[in-house]
């Protein structure tokens, strides 16, 4: 398809008025264009959602880097294709330059829908490998692998979920886990949604039945669509605060490894607590917790931009940027030059696309220069 047809067909997926083959044809470029050679998703919502999530960041350079202007005109000529959610930067890939040549062989793929399931019991259950359908039943709870790979939790026994009875199945708790490379969507036994970033883990309740609280624990990021229950708070519990909420879309980021944990609130109102200092946010704040507790406005999009299947990094140190790129290719990242951890770079881009779109973006907007070696990135300075 021309560029024409391409800004046509997704203005008519935009307004709904696309027929089946229509839609067909469209995602057949994006798989082409966007995804190549990694595991397409299977449902059309979640691909319908990463074409046309909404881009409203403004691409405004702290520091005006070498390829920064090569960068902006790169993303330019994807918006004039009319996709609003992505910068799908095929053209980078298609670069007869060093980068591709060194790197051409390499077998990193991006990360999918692949998680781990500890019951209550103890078994496991790996949700990578698991059919559609229930795959397990826990006192009245049934536990349903859907086919977009939501793990759904369904009450089907109300009369046993408040027995007396049944209080110690009742007690016990559930375990999912990602690994590197790997996200998945959970909706917990009140109907709140939580999405998981790779390399995280969240613990929760088989059942918030007779309870006053609504209690999980988060290892890593996540997102959360909270059910509204004013009578049961809804509270995140990191290693280092608690997040409460009465129903409300927030993001947590809380892995060990990062010096931070970043708490950012996209509607309703939550309140961080960490020792004994406090926080409530609002919409479109985020709460820092470093050494000190601090709140400031920020774009939401950068915060939940893996969520919605992207990369967004707007002048982000590229340790950091290289933390998640290693948490999501699963790949391991050695800088050569130790002054390129704190130099700051820009990039957005699909999370599905190859390592070398990503990674050749980055090049073009600094001085680091990448090698790929197996699994191994290996980061220098450009002479």
């Amino acid at each position: 398809m021309d560029q024409e047809q391409i800004h046509i067909l997704l203005k008519k997926y935009q307004d709904g008025t696309a027929t089946a083959a229509e839609r067909e044809q469209l995602l057949q470029w994006f798989r082409e264009t966007a995804y190549q050679d990694a595991e397409f998703p299977e449902d059309e919502e979640t691909v319908g959602e990463a074409m046309l999530a909404r881009l409203n960041q403004e691409t405004k350079p702290a520091k005006t880097k070498p390829g920064y202007f090569r960068w902006v005109a790169a993303a330019s000529a994807v918006l004039i294709l009319g996709v609003t959610g992505l910068f799908i930067t095929r053209m980078l890939t298609t670069d007869s330059g060093n980068f591709l040549h060194q790197n051409a062989q390499s077998n990193i793929h991006p990360g999918g829908n692949k998680a781990i399931l500890t019951l209550a019991n103890g078994n496991k259950i790996s949700l990578t490998d698991a059919g559609n359908g229930q795959i397990a039943n826990q006192n009245g709870i049934n536990v349903t692998k859907a086919a977009n790979g939501q793990l759904v939790y369904t009450i089907t026994d109300r009369v046993d979920l408040s027995g007396a009875s049944s209080s110690t199945d009742l007690d016990a708790s559930n375990t999912i886990e990602t690994p590197k490379g790997g996200q998945y969507q959970v909706v917990l036994p009140d109907g709140s949604k939580v999405w998981l970033n790779a390399y995280s883990s969240l613990k929760f309740p088989v059942s918030f039945a007779n309870r006053n609280e609504r209690r999980v624990e988060l290892s890593g990021e996540a997102y959360f669509e909270v059910s509204h229950n004013k009578e049961m708070p809804f509270r995140v519990v990191t290693n280092r605060q608690t997040v409460e909420v009465l129903g409300t879309h927030f993001n947590v980021n809380a892995y060990a490894d990062d010096a931070t944990t970043k708490t950012t609130l996209l509607q309703g109102m939550v309140r961080v607590t960490a020792a004994n200092r406090s926080a409530i946010l609002n919409p479109g704040q985020q709460a820092k917790l470093g050494n000190t507790l601090d709140v400031s406005e920020v774009n939401t999009e950068e915060a939940v931009a893996w969520k919605n299947g992207y990369f967004n990094f707007d002048d982000e140190k590229l340790e950091n940027i290289m933390r998640s790129v290693s948490r999501w290719y699963n790949v391991d990242v050695v800088f050569a030059d130790q002054s390129l951890r704190n130099e700051t770079f820009g990039a957005v881009t699909t999370r599905f696309a190859s390592i070398n779109t990503l990674l050749k973006m980055i090049e073009q907007t600094g001085d680091a220069r990448f090698s790929i070696q197996g699994s191994t990135i290996t980061i220098t300075k450009k002479k």
